[in-house]
């Protein structure tokens, strides 16, 4: 019998089906625009994928001459079949990938993991279990524009939106790991949001024959949100065709669990602008913003967020008029400050959860009352000041224009859940925390190769460098945003001086060849392993770290900078030519430098109990591979983070080709327009160093998200996309 390949087992080709239709007019007074979509992408993991239908409509009208109406609504229904399984991630036992190739997919026990475990292969999982998502939307807006006197409009937009999400998990009592009789496991989740905003602005324009050009703006925004959730879940239902519509019926109410919240968020914001200019060379723009959220202290829920911006555009200076060949030569200067409040409502207070887990008292268990969060009175907006300057140049009519730019960030008071200690009862809390710095500069260059009526070629060009710098976390030492699973090691955080992205872990030292190196060792404390060592015979080809304190013992200390998961160089490359009526274009994107960690070769390292990499097969053998400083197969080392496990992350990925044809059919028929023909592809190739799936990935992790520690991330799709478009 041919050995599995997991992947295979649960991937396929996914069709992609999208149809788009649209209606539009418009008259001296009114405008409308009408169009609906469906859209249905299958998954790549078999048994999942989307199906989505939007609409859209638009209405303008000229009521009055003073006065303008306009409505704008969208609509969309979303069924999404949720993947049943993994390709990576942190599940050993079924994520496809540390699956061993030994086991059958119709098998019920993993003979490799422990001793030997119960096991639901994923094929049975993609069959049996059932992971449904369904989400409704809409919002409506309303926009009343009235001139009240000459250059003086008033602006008012009233929006409503309103959200549901409906979330259906089962798992049937017919999976191979279930015990006879042990039944189902169900879970509903119902939440749906709603919210009520409005924006309304007053403006005024003057422009004056000898060249001055002013344009004035202030007002006020508000919105108001307000979300419910309500979640059950249970095990032991004995009727599996029923699976969550009948969430009460189970024979162990221990089994049963509900819980409920709801969440309101309040929004306030004034606003000012001028915008000058002075025939067109000079620029002036000035803004302010004070806002207000709820979901901060008390006392800090406002701040204000001032900017400015200047523009010299030189090209229309007298001095150059006779310069045919500069087309635009334009200085640009900015600075400013902004907020983020990307916190969840109420996190500066502390909270309060209940249980009904205690103890019996009469007969019966009351429920029981905790705090499980601690306050954070000062919370408040994360500021950020920004600083720009740009160069933007165009030459020989528009044939090749360059935008070069330039920029510093500095952010303080970030928005950050900081370790407490242990004694407190608490893991974290919330607080405004530290520095950090972040510049660069980019470069574009487009460039009009050939331009002639039946033939024409553009090329653009893009350059970009960016670095990111902790500069304080206070009186932390360092805080972790990732570590290691089960260990807790440290491999992605925030360290004084070093790259926000940085990388941390411990320097590899090879493996134990010989019973002197563990002998000679004892004396120098040169390296350390991450267990004990009672007989160093049975111990070699064991891996061992690099013991930076000479303490004997690995722990944090002995952690080191393993690099910057942020390129040194990034943009891309787009070509597009059209001759006659096809059209070509090819897009390469590119990415060099930065450090990359394998989180599921981790998972692995030297497992027994799970597949393996292919360089495993130069591990460290007493006889066959002596000299190897990979870990002897078997050895059982997961959960410690090194430099063993991390890549060079540069890449160059063929991201786009298209090729389209338009036929024009108006001299043919009245009916149609024309018609275009294409065939376009997606993440066609990649060239790549890293021995994962991709390494452009950042992964999600409680509120922080993480660059390049690749979490078994869900791989990019190719896909080749074929469409028709005709327009009447």
């Amino acid at each position: 019998m041919k050995s599995p390949d997991w992947v295979d087992e649960i991937s396929r080709t996914a069709g992609y089906q999208n149809y788009n239709i649209s209606i539009s007019n418009s008259t001296a007074k009114s405008s409308y625009f009408a169009s609906l979509g469906y859209n249905n992408t299958e998954g790549i993991i078999k048994n999942s994928g989307v199906e989505r239908i939007t609409g859209r409509i638009n209405l303008s009208h000229q009521l009055f001459k003073w006065l303008n109406i306009s409505y704008k609504g969208t609509f969309t229904s979303r069924d999404q079949d949720n993947n049943l399984v993994e390709i990576g991630g942190t599940n050993r036992q079924q994520a496809a990938i540390y699956l061993s190739p030994l086991i059958d997919p119709d098998d019920n026990f993993n003979p490799y993991y422990g001793n030997g475990t119960p096991f639901n292969t994923p094929t049975a999982l993609i069959e049996q279990n059932t992971n449904n998502t369904k989400r409704f939307s809409s919002s409506h807006t309303v926009a009343f524009e009235v001139e009240l006197a000459k250059n003086l409009k008033l602006r008012s937009q009233e929006s409503y939106y309103n959200s549901e999400r409906h979330i259906y998990r089962y798992y049937p009592s017919t999976l191979p790991k279930k015990n006879e009789g042990e039944g189902g496991e169900a879970y509903r989740n119902e939440y749906n949001e709603n919210s009520l905003s409005s924006e309304n602005t007053l403006s005024w324009n003057l422009e004056t024959k000898s060249g001055h050009n002013l344009n004035m703006l202030g007002g006020f925004t508000a919105s108001r949100s307000k979300s419910n959730t309500l979640t059950l879940s249970g095990s032991g239902y004995m009727d599996d065709e029923v699976k969550w519509d009948n969430m009460g019926a189970v024979l162990d109410k221990e089994t049963y669990s509900a819980s409920s919240g709801s969440i309101k968020l309040t929004k306030i914001s004034y606003l000012a602008r001028i915008n000058y200019n002075y025939k067109h060379r000079y620029y002036l723009t000035v803004t302010g913003r004070f806002d207000g959220a709820s979901n901060f202290a008390a006392n800090n829920k406002w701040g204000f967020f001032p900017s400015a911006a200047v523009k010299w555009n030189v090209s229309n200076e007298a001095f150059l008029k006779d310069v045919s060949w500069i087309d635009d030569l334009s200085l640009r200067l900015s600075a400013g400050r902004t907020g983020n409040d990307a916190i969840s409502a109420y996190r500066s207070l502390a909270a309060m959860s209940s249980t009904t887990d205690g103890y019996l008292f009469s007969g019966s268990q009351p429920v029981a009352y905790y705090r499980s969060r601690l306050d954070s009175p000062n919370l408040t907006w994360e500021k950020t000041a920004l600083y720009n300057v740009a160069l933007d140049v165009a030459l020989f009519r528009n044939r090749l224009s360059v935008t070069a730019e330039g920029y510093i960030s500095k952010t303080h008071d970030l928005l950050m859940a900081i370790q407490t200690p242990t004694a407190t009862g608490y893991s974290s809390r919330n607080a405004n925390l530290g520095k950090t710095t972040n510049k660069g500069w980019e470069l574009s260059i487009e460039s009009r190769n050939i331009v002639t009526p039946k033939f024409s070629w553009t090329t653009n060009l893009t350059f970009a460098h960016n670095e990111q710098t902790v500069n304080d976390i206070g009186s932390e030492k360092f805080v972790i945003a990732s570590k290691s699973p089960n260990t807790g090691y440290m491999m992605h955080g925030y360290v004084k001086g070093y790259p926000l992205n940085a990388l941390w872990g411990f320097r590899y030292g090879g493996v134990w060849k010989s019973v002197e190196e563990f002998e000679r060792n004892a004396v120098t404390h040169g390296y350390v392993s991450s267990g004990t060592i009672t007989n160093y015979k049975n111990s070699l080809g064991l891996p061992r770290y690099y013991d930076i304190d000479h303490d004997g013992t690995l722990t944090q200390n002995d952690l080191v900078y393993l690099g910057n998961a942020d390129p040194y160089l990034y943009g891309g490359l787009q070509n597009s030519i059209q001759i006659g009526r096809l059209n070509i274009g090819v897009y390469f994107t590119y990415s060099l430098g930065g450090k990359i960690y394998n989180w599921s070769e981790l998972y692995m390292a030297g497992s027994y109990s799970t597949n393996q990499y292919r360089f495993m097969l130069d591990a460290w053998h007493p006889t066959r591979n002596p000299d190897s400083n990979l870990p002897r197969a078997g050895s059982v080392v997961v959960n410690v983070p090194s430099d063993l496990h991390v890549y060079d992350a540069s890449f160059l990925r063929l991201k786009n080709a298209t090729i389209g044809y338009t036929f024009d059919l108006r001299k043919k028929t009245r009916l149609l327009r024309d018609i275009q023909l294409s065939v376009s592809g997606e993440n066609l190739w990649l060239w790549k160093k890293y021995n994962g799936f991709d390494p452009d990935v950042s992964t999600e992790s409680g509120s922080s998200t993480m660059r390049r520690v690749d979490m078994g991330a869900y791989p990019k799709a190719r896909t080749i996309v074929f469409s028709i478009q005709v327009r009447y």
